[in-house]
């Protein structure tokens, strides 16, 4: 059965959170079917309670029910609310008999925060917070702005007047009414903001001056419930009289007088805990980075990685839009990729999405969405991929990253196509995703007809090659680095777990890394990684192997495109605090040679075997016989160059395959 509620309004609900109060009797008897606002199931010890709303409560979210009275249900099936009244009251240790009256009890006289979850096509109460408070009638919402931890009120007031930067308003999505009043520390803004891009980001109208009042102390007094620092609970006469300071004390942000900054701390409950502060911005060398992820996979995550892998991986994703991890299922691709992420100081459904890729995508709509014409809306795709790109877009000084989980399940190139071709665009200002038509009228501004792809994207794909996956193309390879961390064995592993748990390490803490610095301060300029800065043998081995390859098939060879970014990595290598690279520049080739060209040796005994070379079973072992790519890199030119010796082994590993099963992937 198909949703009453939109995909996106279920995303919505998850940044929703109102104000309500336990329902009287007599409100249940006479407005609703039910029979008390608080009882408890014979059958089980399941307890339900209705929540009469009494902030605002949008038609998106009640209009597909149809619904003639205004109370939410909440049951103790939710564990968020099991575990408030446990803390609260210990509901768990009371008599069955006294469980409904304790209940009611609990609730009679309270302020109800809560958020609302969908479930089998019906809403239900999460209580989020219980508080004191004779109830009114009706409550309005002034919603705090979220800042980063080093943004202050002038970098606000700035966003509001002269440079009309994206404000979130983390709790408080589109799915309300655009809000007229904000609070930040004790001044309160009159605004006239609209959303353009995700549903908590906002924009101040253009020509406008917002006006603004210092609030006095009594504004404590007035703020009936705050939700997280996020958003202020007002009842309709005290949201009034918030009204009347504007009115009457307001002054233009353009015309204020230099003053000190004021800080709002509200009181909170001893228990409370705030919201996790944004992660400061990291001032660390790229040495500084990788230590951190070393740590962060060890000490934190409990995995074990090569610190070979680890460096060849982060040298990828700084020089490469895309790169993929490959290799044997359960060898902690998806895992490095998250942790490689939450080093960077990435948060998951703001910063980064983890996308598992289904068999079904065919198309980029299956991940973007698609725009119905009869409506004229675009309704974004279930992915999430959408609001991502844009707010990357908002916040061009934040990386972000997408993780495509598994994606050759559906064939790369054609869901992924429109990718492929604009992130070799190397001028971040030309690369802009087509998402619809912008000739169309669309009834919602809550998406771009086209969303520009910077520099702060990171994407990274992981694979598995099995008969249950698509191979990729030769296009698809030319464009990235495919890198397989190695297997430790287990005995290896053992002795990892062991040392863990013996050795406590301290934190080196947590931060957020820049745009700025991963692809500025931590790359080598594109114009100081040309072909003139390869060797003299790294020339002389790319001319050889694409003369090899190009003679056995004329559609294959080494493009300038692989031997550019051959250079690229290379240059880019870290170097540790002495000054000294973290890997030697012929291993590196060496693994630039088995990342970016081997993968595509591929196919039929005819094309591949007198390139890889040929395993033959002599009846005591397996005997390997080079083919012109072993002969190459055995050849005194190319060991100067480097010594391939994982060129090599993939080589004789690729005639096993012939040997077995007369093609080679």
């Amino acid at each position: 059965m198909n949703s009453k509620w939109t995909h996106q309004v279920k995303k919505q609900l998850k940044d929703s959170v109102f104000l309500g109060r336990i329902a009287t009797d007599a409100e249940i008897r006479s407005q609703t079917p039910f029979h008390a606002p608080v009882w408890l199931s014979e059958r089980s010890d399941k307890l339900t309670f209705y929540i009469k709303c009494l902030s605002p409560l949008p038609d998106e979210i009640t209009s597909p029910l149809g619904r003639i009275h205004p109370y939410l249900e909440g049951t103790t099936n939710s564990t968020q609310n099991r575990r408030m009244l446990n803390d609260e009251l210990g509901l768990d240790r009371i008599p069955y008999p006294e469980v409904k009256d304790k209940v009611e009890e609990f609730f009679e006289g309270k302020l109800i925060l809560f958020t609302v979850t969908l479930k089998n096509d019906r809403l239900y109460v999460d209580l989020q917070k219980v508080e004191p408070g004779d109830a009114a009638d009706k409550y309005f919402i002034i919603p705090a702005p979220d800042l980063k931890a080093q943004e202050t009120r002038e970098d606000l007031e700035a966003k509001l007047t002269t440079e009309r930067r994206p404000i979130t308003l983390k709790k408080y999505p589109n799915l309300f009414d655009a809000p007229t009043m904000m609070i930040f520390g004790e001044r309160l803004y009159q605004v006239d903001l609209s959303s353009k891009s995700n549903s908590t980001t906002y924009f101040q109208a253009e020509d406008t001056d917002p006006d603004f009042v210092d609030l006095e102390p009594e504004f404590h007094d007035l703020v009936d419930v705050i939700y997280d620092h996020h958003l202020f609970f007002f009842s309709k006469e005290n949201y009034r009289t918030m009204q009347d300071k504007l009115a009457r004390g307001r002054t233009h942000i353009s015309e204020k007088k230099e003053e000190p900054v004021l800080s709002l701390m509200l009181e909170r409950e001893p228990d409370e805990q705030p919201e996790p502060p944004t992660l400061p911005v990291s001032t660390e060398d790229e040495f500084g980075f990788l230590e951190r992820l070393k740590w962060t996979a060890k000490q934190q995550e409990k995995m074990m990685y090569r610190d070979e892998d680890l460096y060849a991986f982060h040298m990828s994703v700084k020089t490469n839009p895309l790169t993929i991890l490959g290799g044997m299922s359960g060898t902690g691709k998806s895992r490095l990729a998250r942790i490689y992420g939450k080093t960077l100081g990435l948060k998951e459904d703001e910063n980064l999405l983890f996308l598992p890729i289904s068999p079904a995508y065919q198309e980029p709509n299956d991940l973007l969405g698609y725009f119905n014409p009869v409506t004229n809306r675009f309704h974004e795709s279930e992915t999430g991929l959408i609001r991502l790109l844009q707010h990357a877009e908002d916040h061009p000084e934040q990386l972000h990253m997408v993780i495509f989980d598994e994606m050759n399940l559906a064939q790369v190139e054609h869901w992924f196509s429109p990718f492929l071709s604009l992130l070799e665009v190397k001028n971040s200002n030309e690369r802009h995703l087509k998402v619809f038509n912008s000739e169309e009228e669309v009834a919602s501004d809550a998406y771009r007809p086209r969303i520009k792809l910077g520099d702060n994207l990171i994407f990274i794909g992981t694979v598995n090659f099995d008969e249950t996956t698509q191979a990729f193309s030769d296009r698809l390879l030319d464009r990235t680095n495919i890198i397989s961390p190695k297997k430790p064995s287990f005995k290896e592993a053992a002795l990892f777990y062991q040392e863990t748990k013996a050795h406590h390490v301290v934190s080196p803490g947590e931060t957020q890394v820049s745009t700025e610095s991963f692809r500025s301060e931590w790359k080598v300029p594109d114009a100081e990684t040309g072909l003139d800065s390869l060797t003299e043998f790294e020339l002389h081995t790319l001319d050889e192997l694409h003369h090899l390859i190009s003679a056995n098939d004329p559609q294959k060879g080494v493009s300038f495109r692989v031997a550019l970014a051959i250079s690229e990595y290379l240059q880019n290598v870290p170097k540790d605090r002495n000054g000294e690279v973290v890997m030697d520049r012929k291993r590196l080739f060496d693994l630039q040679i088995n990342q970016r060209i081997l993968t595509k040796i591929k196919g039929m005994d005819t094309f591949v075997r007198p390139l890889v070379g040929e395993m033959m079973n002599t009846g005591i072992e397996l005997e390997y016989e080079d083919g012109d790519l072993s002969r190459l890199f055995k050849s005194p030119e190319a060991q100067f160059a480097s010594s391939f010796e994982e060129s090599l082994r993939t080589l004789e590993n690729k005639a096993k395959e012939l040997m077995m099963y007369g093609f080679t992937n």
